[in-house]
């Protein structure tokens, strides 16, 4: 049998409060505050948002499970993960990425209400076998999704509220609880890279008693500010004058 070379499970994180730490906190707050009180004022800045922090995401999860045992600096991959973020949300202003921006809002509004769900449990929710935590985040997903095709306005001031809540906790977590509370349970359940089984073993994932909390309260808050959102912000999320495509396919709010 071959032996595995084990590495660090390099994550891009930093530790304590260094410079990846920092922007990573400051980065989660930034785009998570506009979007839990306001993404369905945003408009191109909320279909932005959601494009670069799908791509941060992606490039994250991608770097994580592919690198070797040598892994790759903090600096390095957290660098990659903002500059995917910054070319996201520069695509996501313009309006021929409108479409994508909302499927990416939705998409990532129902995958955080899953995450955290399986965060909230020490091991994850559903430690053996792992395949039921991600069944239990695509069927959120999948229903978020739906919900954007139909029902556009609602899906937007949820899934923003949804996503604004998970940024702004993970970042007020990561002051209190650094790399020991979401960061870790986020690791536990993205991160599948062979080399970095060992690390994994010898680094559980027990949320600290803040950490459910936060868990808590951002999950609670999420209906409170979607319906706070669709009182305060009564224009629809962009005005269309005629019965387009793109109206259709979405379930755009259209003025009469």
């Amino acid at each position: 049998m071959q032996e595995i070379v084990q590495g660090p499970a390099t994550d891009g994180g930093g530790s304590d409060l260094d410079v990846p730490a920092i922007v990573w906190l400051a980065w989660s707050l930034a785009v998570g505050i506009p979007l839990m009180l306001g993404g369905i004022r945003l408009s191109r800045l909320t279909t932005g948002a959601a494009i670069g922090t799908a791509l941060a995401l992606c490039i994250w999860a991608s770097f994580v499970n592919a690198l070797s045992a040598g892994g790759i600096s903090d600096v390095l991959l957290m660098i990659l993960c903002m500059g995917a973020f910054v070319c996201g949300f520069v695509i996501g202003v313009f309006n021929f990425a409108r479409a994508i921006g909302i499927a990416a809002l939705a998409a990532l509004g129902g995958l955080s209400v899953g995450v955290r769900i399986i965060l909230l449990r020490p091991g994850l929710l559903i430690p053996d076998p792992f395949w039921p935590n991600w069944l239990i985040i695509a069927v959120l997903g999948a229903v978020t999704l739906l919900l954007a095709i139909f029902r556009q306005r609602a899906s937007i001031v949820i899934c923003s509220a949804a996503v604004g809540t998970f940024l702004t906790f993970l970042g007020i977590d990561l002051i209190i609880n650094k790399q020991a509370g979401m960061s870790m349970g986020l690791r536990h359940l993205f991160d599948t890279n062979s080399a970095h089984i060992q690390y994994f073993v010898e680094h559980h994932y027990s949320p600290p008693i803040l950490t459910e909390i936060l868990l808590g309260v951002s999950l609670v808050l999420i209906p409170i500010l979607a319906y706070g959102q669709h009182r305060f912000f009564k224009q629809p999320f962009k005005r269309v004058r005629s019965w387009t495509l793109d109206s259709r396919t979405l379930g755009e709010d259209v003025d009469p």
